[in-house]
């Protein structure tokens, strides 16, 4: 739903830049040349244009018009300042903390001896944990990681989710980003 307010802001925002630079950029100069051009005789044709463009900022429906469209892009901008302000972001964070240490200790806690055969019952918690923190702007190990030796790569992988799980369960976002970041020439070294 977010992503959804996030391209409605962007459409809206548009929206009205397009309307208010054709209005400033395009008719209000054709208005000003077309005063300036105008011969002193003529100065009834000028009255008339005048007349006409008061009359036309004067109807209700271009007010109502303007107004909505000005209202609705702000309460959009609006709607995602107090998004930004509320923590829900910040909560969401440490909620991914959580669940990657949670998960970090599962893989941790396997001691079996087939570890290929559990890394693929496991791969799709470790994908949608990975999509997660990808969405958030948090580097992730690409797919390569499941093609190495297993036991390397969950030792690799637990190493990752436990350090930036951690992270970001204490609420240290920027740090968890570049930790994950760091960790990205070491992934590649194992692939």
């Amino acid at each position: 739903m977010q992503r959804f307010s996030t391209w409605a802001r962007w459409i809206a925002t548009g929206i009205f830049a397009i309307v208010s630079l054709i209005f400033t950029s395009i008719i209000s100069p054709l208005v000003v040349d077309f005063i300036k051009e105008q011969p002193q005789e003529s100065l009834k044709l000028l009255h008339v244009v005048l007349k006409f463009l008061f009359d036309l900022s004067e109807q209700t429906w271009l007010r109502l018009t303007a107004l909505s469209l000005g209202c609705f892009v702000a309460g959009l901008w609006v709607d995602w300042l107090l998004r930004r302000l509320d923590g829900s972001r910040a909560k969401e964070r440490k909620a991914l903390g959580t669940e990657m240490i949670m998960l970090g200790q599962e893989l941790r806690s396997y001691g079996g001896q087939h570890y290929g055969l559990f890394m693929h019952q496991i791969r799709p918690k470790i994908d949608s944990c990975f999509a997660t923190a990808k969405n958030f702007g948090i580097w992730v190990p690409h797919d390569q990681i499941f093609s190495i030796n297993p036991a390397h790569a969950m030792d690799l992988i637990v190493d990752y989710l436990m350090d930036v799980g951690r992270m970001l369960q204490d609420e240290h976002f920027s740090e968890a980003k570049q930790h994950a970041k760091s960790r990205e020439a070491v992934f590649d070294l194992a692939e």
